[in-house]
């Protein structure tokens, strides 16, 4: 046998075990591959959907809708109020949750701090912390906000009616006029009916409802599915999750490469012409 039909020899046993070799590996990454798409595809299905809806969260109103399942709040370690005050059921709702003011079971004010009491006037519904008088329409809208640059004590403790609005504070006691524009310092002569809280079956009823929603004005549907797109609703572990879906997707696209490139028919040799 001459030297060049030997190294015609090698190099044909050479291509045949290279070929044995690619359809070997061909036959063991093609059930992987389809395992790895199918399990990106749940995920890309995922992150599809939920993309579409943050896109779309303004028109969708998730932006602004309050999530109210209990046990993804609970998820989120959103606990219930340190203080939850029932202030009036009937004709409408009246309560506080630490520094919230609800009214018709809205959110009407979001205090500076803690609410130290609430009453109705008229029309008008008077919440007071400690430094600020917020007045507040049966509809729940804020109509004003006094302070301490408008003359309002400070200090504020509680807050009573007896024909004219009154004050506690840590100064002592200051009546409003009419108009509640001045405060003048002065020492009741009856003692004055402060707000106070309700302790009724129909008050503990409504307290449920208040802190149910206390709870979910800390939390939209827009932040719960930026997490799931994210990764970070599954926890610490959760981005490395994503990351382990891209990295699929990477071994994905590299194997079907390879399969495509294995599978595809071999050209003929063309037949030289004479």
């Amino acid at each position: 046998m001459t030297k060049k039909h030997h190294n015609t020899r090698n190099n044909s046993q050479h291509k045949s075990r290279t070929k044995r070799l690619g359809k070997k590996l061909a036959k063991q990454l093609r059930p992987w591959h389809r395992r790895l798409g199918i399990f990106c595809a749940l995920f890309i299905m995922l992150m599809a959907i939920t993309g579409v809806v943050i896109n779309h969260s303004n028109h969708l109103s998730i932006d602004s809708a309050p999530v109210q399942q209990a046990w993804l709040l609970d998820y989120y370690g959103i606990t219930p109020a340190n203080k939850l005050a029932i202030y009036q059921t009937q004709p409408l709702s009246l309560a506080s949750s630490d520094n919230l003011v609800w009214v018709r079971h809205r959110l009407a004010v979001e205090a500076d701090s803690p609410i130290k009491g609430m009453l109705t006037l008229g029309k008008m519904i008077l919440a007071v912390d400690s430094n600020n008088l917020y007045m507040v329409s049966q509809d729940g809208e804020l109509m004003e906000k006094q302070d301490a640059s408008m003359g309002l004590p400070r200090g504020i403790e509680a807050i009573g009616f007896d024909g004219q609005v009154w004050l506690k504070t840590q100064g002592g006691y200051f009546m409003a006029d009419d108009d509640l524009i001045e405060w003048t310092q002065a020492m009741p002569f009856a003692s004055i009916p402060w707000s106070q809280t309700l302790d009724t079956q129909a008050a503990q009823a409504e307290s449920d409802t208040i802190s149910l929603l206390a709870r979910s004005s800390h939390l939209t549907w827009e932040r719960v599915i930026l997490d799931i797109h994210s990764g970070r609703f599954f926890g610490s572990l959760g981005p490395w999750f994503m990351d382990l879906v891209a990295l699929s997707l990477i071994i994905m696209a590299i194997s079907g490469i390879y399969l495509w490139v294995q599978g595809r028919p071999k050209k003929k040799a063309r037949v030289p012409r004479y």
